[in-house]
């Protein structure tokens, strides 16, 4: 680009700091990978110091990756479906995609081999169409969401209602986010509500805005969702709800709520400290509601009422229709495979219930119901609802290795048993070094305690349950 149309462009690209991601995004798109030079001509026309700019540059990795680059996804399921095999000397190898019923997953700019389609299996949810939310006073909301035992379907299951409810404690003016960062490992269902359901999703924020008596209104969409991107941003336009979309860079943290916040005020995406919670001082200081993709669409069916309990689950790997399907809460691993999956295409080796971090399963677990308290009883937990089926040639230690390798790559570095133990506990399954098992066990415990953040803290549950259910894989490793 000649210098007068790059400053011209410039010229275009508004001032404030929370427009800063926004800013890089598109010099990305209409300039190219985001260089020293051309982060400090950025910084120059918002009038911020150069130094702040280059550390959220060097943070988000898909600044520096040429927008019509080819990419090959190595998450677990691609993995093992042959991804290595695809890549070349012009090939970026990235983490997980987000398109894991499509594995092995390729995306050359914003295409991807396969997309989502109306006629998708499973997928249960309310057609989609305009409908605005009942006019609710906020008790009789709080209570419908209370009565329903509706808790946040990204992972962390915290009561919806209590969420809700410690947002309108607070005075205004409010902020709702909606968080559409999905970025565990083998997670497709937020996909699927944003291009199949837009409008359910916009229904369950308008009624949260609503709620909040805000005006003020996000979505943070992770940049590898471009079809999302298009079909939301023509939903919005077609509901005429006041929503911005920020479009993240490759960052996995900026799906923690506090990391997120930090993404959209212009800053490199770590964690924050808590308290305070975004409910108390969220965006910008202000009381903030931070929901789901998910989790507003069932709202919105709460809110309408004759809603049943469910949850959207994805299911990928050595299935036969791999996809997103809405099944009961207390569904077991063997009955989703088979009467919505329909059914393995090979002999099982280790299955991961509900993304990275919830922990691996032996086939023998395949009979165990996927709720809380039973996955506890195999040392896993729910998650983010991602089942991954990994066939016999695939094996656990690899499994694992590769888990940790994520964890290890994503991991924003702030806290140290975080940053150096992800990069050790991969460094041992990889088998590039052994570590005594009080060692190993030290590491987990001290990022379990000391991490500040969800990462941190649920690293260390696919090792726990990876040496307890294949100890003999491991003696040598962690001896």
């Amino acid at each position: 680009m000649d210098v007068l149309r790059l400053a011209s462009l410039l010229e275009e690209l508004p001032s404030e700091r929370t427009r800063l991601l926004d800013n890089l995004g598109r010099l990305r798109r209409e300039v190219g990978p985001i260089t020293p030079e051309l982060a400090d001509a950025l910084a120059d026309r918002m009038n911020l110091r150069r130094g702040d700019v280059h550390e959220v540059v060097s943070f988000y990795s898909f600044l520096q990756v040429p927008v019509d680059a080819l990419r090959v996804c190595t998450g677990p399921v691609c993995d093992c479906m042959g991804a290595r095999e695809l890549l070349t000397d012009a090939a970026i190898e990235v983490p997980c995609l987000g398109h894991c019923d499509l594995a092995p997953v390729v995306m050359h700019g914003d295409e991807v081999l396969g997309g989502v389609t109306h006629s998708t299996n499973g997928f249960l949810l309310e057609p989609d169409e305009v409908r605005h939310p009942p006019e609710l006073a906020p008790d009789e909301v709080v209570a419908r969401l209370e009565a329903s035992g509706l808790t946040g379907m990204g992972g962390a299951g915290f009561p919806t209602w209590r969420k809700w409810e410690a947002v309108r404690r607070e005075p205004g003016p409010r902020v709702v986010i909606v968080n559409a960062d999905e970025g565990e490992p083998g997670t497709i269902k937020d996909r699927y509500v944003l291009e199949l359901r837009p409008q359910l999703l916009l229904e369950g924020l308008e009624a949260a805005m609503r709620f909040c008596e805000t005006d003020e209104a996000y979505v943070y969409l992770r940049e590898e969702y471009a079809r999302s991107r298009a079909v939301l941003q023509q939903a919005i336009e077609a509901r005429g709800l006041p929503v911005r979309l920020v479009i993240g860079a490759g960052a996995y943290i900026c799906g923690e709520e506090t990391a997120l916040l930090e993404s959209m005020e212009g800053r490199r995406g770590m964690p924050r400290l808590r308290p305070p919670f975004p409910a108390q001082s969220g965006y910008l200081g202000r009381p903030t509601l931070i929901s789901n993709v998910e989790t507003l669409a069932h709202v919105a069916l709460i809110l309408r009422g004759g809603w049943e309990p469910s949850r959207l689950w994805s299911v990928s790997g050595a299935v036969a229709k791999p996809g997103c399907y809405q099944a009961p809460l207390d569904v077991t691993l063997r009955a989703l495979i088979e009467g919505y999956a329909g059914g393995l295409t090979a002999e099982p080796g280790a299955i991961v219930p509900g993304g990275a971090a919830s922990g691996i399963l032996p086939p023998a677990a395949l009979d165990v119901q996927l709720t809380r308290e039973a996955l506890a009883e195999w040392g896993c937990g729910v998650g983010s609802a991602a089942v991954q089926v990994f066939p016999e040639s695939y094996s656990p230690q690899r499994l694992l290795a590769e888990t940790m390798r994520f964890f290890a790559e994503e991991s924003c570095q702030k806290c140290t048993p975080c940053r150096i133990g992800n990069r050790a506990l991969h460094a041992v399954f990889a088998g590039e070094r052994t570590m005594p098992r009080a060692q190993v066990d030290e590491w987990l415990e001290a990022m379990t305690l000391t991490s500040i953040c969800g990462l941190g803290q649920a690293a260390p549950v696919p090792v726990r349950t990876a040496l307890a259910h294949w100890p003999e894989l491991f003696e040598r490793m962690v001896a």
